[in-house]
C-alpha cells in the first residue's frame, strides 16, 4: 500500500490552484505599483489658430476632427495628444472630446465664435499647442424681430387672423393669414386680407384672397375693402333664383361643351365676378379720395392719396355643390398668388387663372389699375384672361393663397399647375395641420403652419381652403 500511495503522489500535478508567484524584479515592482508619471514639457510650442469648418446653424450637431496638427510630427514622435481642459470646462455648451480619432462633438445652443487649443505632446519634452476657432452661426430666424404694429395707426389692423366654418358634414372651410417677417422686423401692419362665406340654401361655398402691395401706403386696406366689398357683390348676386336661372346651361355645358352655353355661363359670371372686382376697385378709389378730405379736416393741410396707394391683388372663388351631386367652380383673379382645385384621386390639379408676374420678381398686376392689362375695354378679352370655370365630381381641396405661400412653395407658374408639386405641397401641408377634426384647431394649426422658414421669402401668407 505504501508504494501504490507514492506511486500516486509521484503522478499529482503542481497546484496550478494556488501557484506559488515568481519573483518579480525591483524594476518591475515599481513599474506595477506607480502610476504613470505625468508629461512635463521643458518647452511650450505655440502654432497659428487654424480655422475650423463652420457649424451653419445653432441647435444642430456638429463634429469635427483636429487630427490636422499631427501631420506635423512623425507618428513614433507623439507621445500623448489632449485638449485645454479649462477652454472646453468654459465653453456655454458641452465640447465632447475623442482622444482616439482626434475628433469633437457638440451641438451647440449659442452662436459665437470660440477657440479650442489642443496639445501635442512630443518625445523631445515640448508641448505643442495648436488653437482651433470654431465659429457657430445663429439661427436666421432668432434675428428676426417681431415687433407689433400700430393697433392705434391709421386703417390698422391685427398682425394674424384666422377663420373657420363648418358647412356641413365633411366639408369646411378654413382659412388664416399672418404677417410677413419683413414687416413684422419694422412694425409694419399686415397688408393682406381675407373672407369666406357659405350659403347652406343654396350650397354655395364664396372664397376670397387679397394681397395689399408692400410697396402702397395703405394696402392693408385696400385689400380689406376688396375682399368685403366683393363678398357683399357676390353673395348678393348668387341668389336661388340666379343658380336656377344658370343651371340649364350647366346641364348643358357638363353634357356637350358646347361653345356658346360656354359663353353664357360666361356672360353671367362676368356679370357676378367681374361686376364684385370692379365695384371693389371703384369703392378703393372713394375711399382714397374720403381719406385726402379726412386728412385736411383733422391736420389743416393737403395731402393727396389716390387708389395706387391702396393697391392690391384679388382672388375671388365661387363653389356650388349642385344638386346632380358634381361641383361647380369659378374664379376671377387679378396679381400673382395662386388658386387651384386639388384632385389628387384624378391625378390632378386644376388651377383657374394665370398669375400676373412682371420682367422681374414681385412685380403684379393690381385691382387698383386703370391698366388695359387689367382691365381691357372688351369685355370678351377680361373674360378670356381672368374669368374660369369647370365642374368636378369631387376635389381634396379648394386652396386660395397669396404670393407669400405660392413664393416659397412652388417657386415657378409652371410649378402652379403640376400636380406632383401639388402632392408635395399637401404631404407638408397635412403632417401639420388636423383637418380630419373639422373645427377651430385647424384655423389654429394653419396658421402655425404658415410660420413656416424659407430663406428670402417674408412676405405676409394668406391661404384658404374649402375641403
Amino acid at each position: 500500500m505504501n508504494m501504490e500511495k507514492n506511486s500516486q503522489e509521484e503522478t499529482l500535478p503542481p497546484d496550478s490552484a494556488n501557484p506559488v508567484p515568481s519573483e518579480k524584479t525591483e524594476t518591475e515592482q515599481s513599474t506595477a505599483e506607480s502610476p504613470k508619471a505625468p508629461f512635463v514639457p521643458d518647452k511650450f510650442v505655440p502654432h497659428k489658430t487654424k480655422l475650423l469648418p463652420n457649424c451653419k446653424i445653432t441647435g444642430i450637431d456638429y463634429q469635427t476632427s483636429l487630427a490636422v496638427a499631427l501631420t506635423e510630427f512623425a507618428q513614433h514622435e507623439i507621445v500623448g495628444v489632449d485638449i485645454d481642459l479649462e477652454k472646453k470646462t468654459a465653453m456655454p455648451f458641452e465640447l465632447q472630446w475623442n482622444p482616439e480619432n482626434c475628433e469633437i462633438f457638440c451641438h451647440p445652443e449659442q452662436a459665437g465664435e470660440f477657440e479650442i487649443d489642443l496639445y501635442v505632446d512630443v518625445i523631445r519634452r515640448e508641448r505643442h499647442i495648436f488653437p482651433f476657432k470654431l465659429t457657430v452661426n445663429p439661427d436666421p430666424k432668432t434675428l428676426w424681430k417681431d415687433i407689433p404694429s400700430d393697433p392705434n395707426g391709421v386703417y390698422a389692423k391685427p398682425d394674424s387672423d384666422k377663420m373657420f366654418l363648418a358647412c356641413g358634414e365633411n366639408l369646411s372651410i378654413v382659412g388664416a393669414s399672418r404677417r410677413g417677417r419683413s414687416h413684422a422686423q419694422e412694425g409694419k401692419p399686415r397688408d393682406d386680407d381675407f373672407i369666406a362665406d357659405w350659403d347652406a340654401e343654396t350650397n354655395c361655398a364664396i372664397l376670397i384672397a387679397a394681397d395689399g402691395a408692400g410697396s402702397a401706403k395703405f394696402s392693408r386696406k385696400g385689400s380689406q375693402i376688396a375682399t368685403r366689398i366683393a363678398l357683399e357683390k357676390v353673395k348678393a348676386a348668387v341668389t336661388p333664383d340666379f343658380w336656377m336661372t344658370l343651371e340649364p346651361a350647366l346641364v348643358k355645358w357638363n353634357e356637350s361643351k358646347d361653345a356658346q352655353t360656354e359663353k353664357n355661363i360666361q356672360a353671367a359670371l362676368y356679370k357676378v365676378l367681374a361686376s364684385a372686382a370692379w365695384e371693389a376697385k371703384i369703392q378703393i378709389k372713394k375711399e382714397s379720395q374720403e381719406h385726402e378730405a379726412r386728412y385736411l379736416a383733422d391736420y389743416k393741410k393737403t395731402e393727396k392719396f389716390t387708389p395706387r396707394d391702396y393697391a392690391t391683388t384679388l382672388i375671388i372663388t365661387v363653389a356650388k355643390k349642385r344638386d346632380a351631386g358634381n361641383w361647380f367652380a369659378a374664379t376671377f383673379w387679378i396679381g400673382d398668388g395662386g388658386q387651384g382645385i386639388y384632385r389628387p384621386e384624378a391625378g390632378e390639379v386644376l388651377v383657374q387663372g394665370i398669375p400676373d408676374g412682371g420682367e422681374f420678381g414681385g412685380q403684379t398686376r393690381f385691382l387698383t389699375e386703370d391698366s388695359t392689362e387689367v382691365w381691357p375695354q372688351d369685355a370678351n378679352k377680361l373674360i378670356e384672361r381672368r374669368l374660369r370655370f369647370t365642374m368636378v365630381d369631387s376635389f381634396k381641396a379648394i386652396v386660395l393663397m397669396t404670393d407669400g405661400v405660392t413664393d416659397p412653395k412652388f417657386e415657378t407658374d409652371n410649378n402652379l399647375v403640376s400636380v406632383a408639386k401639388w402632392n408635395e405641397f399637401w404631404e407638408a401641408l397635412v403632417k401639420e395641420v388636423p383637418f380630419e377634426k373639422r373645427d377651430s384647431s385647424v384655423a389654429d394649426a394653419l396658421l402655425k403652419w404658415m410660420d413656416f422658414w424659407s430663406p428670402g421669402n417674408h412676405d405676409d401668407r394668406t391661404m384658404m381652403l374649402l375641403y
